[in-house]
C-alpha cells in the first residue's frame, strides 16, 4: 500500500526502473530475417474490441468486436463470449458483414441484451440466450436508441434517444422525416453552441428514457412504454443532456451528469449531478449545488448509501484538476476523497463491499487503476505498464482490466487486487495478427526542461536496429496540450508504425501534459509557445547527444491538433528539421478563438482577443506572427468536418507556405473530422505522411502501391 504522499513524491521524481534507452540490451531485438514489418495494412486489420459486460455470476464476459476487410472495404462485427475460468471464447452472434450488434449487457446469467438494427427501422434492443443462442427483438422503435442499461431491481431499461420538445420518440421520428422533406434547409440559431466536434446542433436533444421490461416465459419482453425522465425539468427545451448515468441499486432512482444549460455554456462549463426517479414522476434534483465546474462519471455505491462522481471546481477551465466527491445520500453531505492527490482521475467504480473506490488515473506514461480505501484514502496501484481503458471487479481479490500498449491493442487481463500487477491474459483475438511483427519495447528517459523541472520522453527502436548503424529520428508531438503520450496503442498515431519504417520515434511529454500533476498541466496556460517548445528542443537535443545510433543530421517532426500548432511554431523558430507534418493544427490563435466550437478552451488557454492584456498573450503565442520565418518543407493535413480546429486553419497554413515558396503539400479529407477514422483514408494518410518524410530523409517508405490489387 502507498500513501498519497509517497505516490505523489514517486511520480514527481520520476522514479521508475527502465532499461538504458541509449544502450539497449541486444537481447530485446529479434532475428530480423524472421521478423516482419508492421505496416498500415496490418494495423487497419486488427480485431478491435468494443464495449463489454461481466455476467452476474462473474464467470463470463461478453464484448463486441469488429474487423475491417481490406478487399471488401467493410467491417465484420459481432458479440463474443469469453469464459473467465479458462479464457476459452466463442462468437455469440455471427461475426459477419452488416452486423451492427453492440452495447451488450447481461440481464441474468443466460440472457444478454444488446443494441442492433437487424432489419428494424432504427437501432433497437435485442436479446440473446447464451444457452440456446436464440435471438429475440425487444423493441421496434423508429427513433434510434443508445447507451442502454438495465436494472433488475426496477425491471427497467434506461437509454438515450434524441427527441424534439414536447414530443415522444415516435413523434420525433415523424417530425425528423417531415423536416428533411422541406424545400428549404436553413437553420436558425439564437445562441451558442451551434456545432460540436463534427456535427451541427439541431432542435432534437438527447434525453434519458426508462422502459419497463422483464423476462416473460423465458423471453426478455417489453412490458411498458418509454418515459422521458427529464421531461419535467424546466426549461425542458434547452434542458439537460445526460452524459453518463447509473441506476440506484434499489431501482428507484437514476443519477446522471449533465452540463447545466445557459447562454454562457460555450465559454463556461457548470456540470450538474442529478437524481431522478426511474418513473419520471418528479423533476431531476441537483445534488452538487454550489460546485461550479464540470461534473462527470456519477456512480451509486452497491449499498445505496453513497454517490461518487468527478468534479472540477473551475467553470472557466475544463482541464483543471478533477476531484473525487463522495456524497452521503442520507445526510446530504459531501467530502473529497484523496484530496491531496494532484492528478486527475478519469473514471470511478465502487468495490462490491463499498469499502473502496476504483479510480483510473493517468500517471506518467501509463493510465492505471488505483484502489482507494475509503476509510483512510490510502491507494494501491493495480496495473503497471500500459494504457487502461476499462475495468470491472470480479471479486475482492481480482479485477478484469482492458489494457493496450505500444505492443498490442485492447486486450482483457485478470489482475490481482493486491498491487502485485501480475496479469493473466483473457482474450487472444489478435495473437495471430501480432505474431512475427516487430513491436519495439517502450523505453523512457528524463531530462531537465523548462522551469528547471524534470520532463519525461518515450522512445521506440526502429525495425532492423543495429547499434553500429545510424537511423533517422522522427519527433512526434502530442496534442492537447493537456494530454500526454502514453504507452498506448493507437489506430491513428501508432508509434511503432514509424519505428517499422526505420525511424527512431522520440516523443516528449512536455509541460501541459495531464499525467504529471495539475501544476505541470496548468503551467502552459498563456504559455503555449514557450515552455512546451523549450521542453521539446531540450529533450530532443538530449536524445541526439546521447544516442550514438541516431542520425543527428536527418530528423523530421510531426504533430496533430496542438501538436500541429507546435509544428507551425517550430517552423517559425528553427530550421533544424528536414521536413514537417502538420495535421489539423492551429495557424492563428486569434482566428481559432472565434471559429472553434470550444471557446472556453481558447479563453483560458490564450485569452480573449478583445481584452488588451489577454490579446497580448494570445499574440505572444500566435504561430501566424512568425510565418515570415517558415522555410521547412511541410505537409499539411485537414478534414472538412473538423469543427475543433476548423478547416480554414489548415488552408491558411498551406496558403502561407505556398505564397512564401516553401515546398508544401495539402492533404484534404472531405469526410473526416479532427481524426482520420475511415480505414482507406487512414491508409492514404499513412501513404502521404510516410512518403513525405521518406522523400526528405532519402528513405523508401510504405505507400498505397504496396497494397495488393483486388
Amino acid at each position: 500500500m502507498f500513501s498519497i504522499r509517497k505516490i505523489a513524491i514517486a511520480f514527481a521524481l520520476g522514479t521508475c526502473v527502465l532499461a538504458d534507452v541509449f544502450n539497449p540490451d541486444p537481447s530485446i531485438f529479434p532475428d530480423w530475417s524472421k521478423t516482419k514489418r508492421f505496416t498500415p495494412v496490418e494495423q487497419t486489420q486488427m480485431d478491435r474490441m468494443g464495449g463489454y459486460d461481466v455476467s452476474p455470476n462473474k464467470k463470463h464476459v461478453v464484448y463486441t468486436h469488429s474487423q475491417w476487410d481490406l478487399s471488401k472495404n467493410k467491417y465484420k462485427r459481432g458479440l463474443r463470449l469469453v469464459n473467465l475460468e479458462d479464457s476459452s471464447s466463442v462468437d455469440l452472434t455471427a461475426f459477419e458483414f452488416g452486423n451492427f450488434d453492440s452495447n451488450p449487457i447481461w440481464i441474468n446469467d443466460d440472457i444478454i441484451a444488446f443494441t442492433a438494427v437487424r432489419g428494424s427501422p432504427s437501432t433497437n434492443i435485442f436479446a440473446i440466450s447464451v444457452s440456446s443462442k436464440a435471438v429475440t427483438q425487444v423493441t421496434n422503435y423508429t427513433n434510434g436508441i443508445s447507451s442502454i442499461s438495465y436494472s433488475t431491481a426496477a425491471k427497467k431499461f434506461a437509454f438515450i434517444s434524441d427527441v424534439y420538445q414536447g414530443m415522444d420518440m415516435e413523434q420525433s421520428s415523424t417530425e425528423r422525416k417531415r423536416r428533411k422533406g422541406l424545400p428549404y434547409h436553413g437553420v436558425v440559431y439564437d445562441q451558442l453552441r451551434i456545432r460540436f466536434w463534427d456535427t451541427w446542433n439541431t432542435d432534437d436533444k438527447s434525453r434519458l428514457f426508462t422502459m419497463p421490461a422483464d423476462i416473460v416465459n423465458g423471453v426478455l419482453t417489453k412490458t411498458g412504454d418509454p418515459v422521458n425522465v427529464l421531461e419535467k425539468f424546466s426549461p425542458q427545451y434547452f434542458g439537460l443532456i445526460p452524459d453518463s448515468y447509473d441506476f440506484s441499486p434499489d431501482g428507484k432512482n437514476i443519477v446522471f451528469s449533465s452540463n447545466i444549460p445557459s447562454r454562457e455554456q460555450q465559454w463556461k462549463s457548470v456540470g450538474g449531478i442529478y437524481v431522478v426517479p426511474t418513473d419520471g414522476s418528479v423533476a431531476p434534483v441537483r445534488v452538487n449545488n454550489g460546485m461550479d465546474g464540470d461534473a462527470s462519471s456519477p456512480v451509486y455505491s452497491p449499498d445505496n448509501k453513497y454517490i461518487a462522481w468527478l468534479q472540477i471546481f473551475n467553470p472557466d477551465n475544463n482541464n483543471d484538476i478533477r476531484k473525487i466527491i463522495l456524497y452521503d445520500i442520507s445526510t446530504d453531505t459531501h467530502r473529497k476523497v484523496a484530496d491531496s492527490f494532484m492528478d486527475s482521475p478519469t473514471s470511478l467504480k465502487f468495490s462490491a463491499d463499498c469499502k473502496s473506490l476504483y479510480a483510473g488515473f493517468a500517471l506518467q506514461k501509463d493510465v492505471t487503476v488505483l484502489k482507494i480505501n475509503l476509510s483512510n484514502d490510502s491507494m494501491t496501484r493495480l496495473t503497471g505498464d500500459g494504457y487502461l481503458t476499462n475495468w470491472s471487479e470480479i471479486s475482492n481479490e481480482q479485477i478484469l482490466v482492458v489494457l493496450n500498449s505500444f505492443q498490442f491493442p485492447d486486450t482483457m487481463f485478470l489482475v490481482p487486487a493486491d498491487g502485485s500487477k501480475k496479469k493473466t491474459q483473457v482474450t487472444h483475438d489478435n495473437d495471430s495478427n501480432l505474431k512475427d511483427l516487430w513491436f519495439s519495447p517502450t523505453e523512457s528517459y528524463w531530462f531537465t526542461g523548462a522551469l528547471n523541472q524534470s520532463v519525461q520522453a518515450l522512445v521506440t527502436y526502429p525495425y532492423g536496429f543495429d547499434s553500429s548503424k545510424k537511423f533517422p529520428v522522427a519527433l512526434i508531438i502530442h496534442g492537447g496540450p493537456h494530454s500526454s503520450w502514453y504507452d498506448a496503442w493507437s489506430y491513428r498515431w501508432n508509434i511503432n508504425m514509424f519505428a517499422n519504417q526505420g525511424y527512431i520515434p522520440v516523443i516528449i511529454n512536455f509541460h501541459g501534459g495531464n499525467a504529471y500533476t495539475q501544476p505541470f498541466s496548468n503551467s502552459v496556460l498563456m504559455n503555449w509557445g514557450t515552455y512546451p517548445f523549450e521542453d521539446i528542443m531540450k529533450g530532443f537535443d538530449y536524445f541526439l547527444e546521447n544516442a550514438e545510433f541516431a542520425d543527428k543530421s536527418t530528423t523530421v517532426a510531426l504533430g496533430a491538433s496542438y501538436g500541429g500548432y507546435m509544428i507551425n511554431w517550430i517552423n517559425g523558430h528553427t530550421d533544424r528539421f528536414k521536413a514537417l507534418v502538420q495535421h489539423d493544427g492551429i495557424f492563428s490563435t486569434i482566428s481559432m478563438f472565434y471559429s472553434s466550437e470550444i471557446m472556453a478552451f481558447s479563453t483560458v488557454e490564450n485569452g480573449i482577443p478583445w481584452i488588451p492584456e489577454q490579446r497580448e498573450s494570445s499574440e505572444k503565442n500566435n504561430p501566424e506572427r512568425f510565418v515570415k520565418n517558415w522555410k521547412t518543407p511541410t505537409l499539411v493535413v485537414h478534414g472538412e468536418k473538423d469543427f475543433r480546429v476548423p478547416l480554414t486553419e489548415g488552408i491558411s497554413c498551406f496558403s502561407a507556405l505556398q505564397r512564401l515558396g516553401v515546398e508544401s503539400r495539402f492533404l484534404y479529407f472531405p469526410n473526416e473530422n479532427h481524426w482520420v477514422l475511415q480505414p482507406y483514408n487512414s491508409l492514404q494518410w499513412h501513404s502521404e505522411v510516410l512518403d513525405w518524410i521518406g522523400k526528405h530523409t532519402n528513405k523508401t517508405n510504405w505507400n498505397l502501391s504496396s497494397i495488393p490489387s483486388k
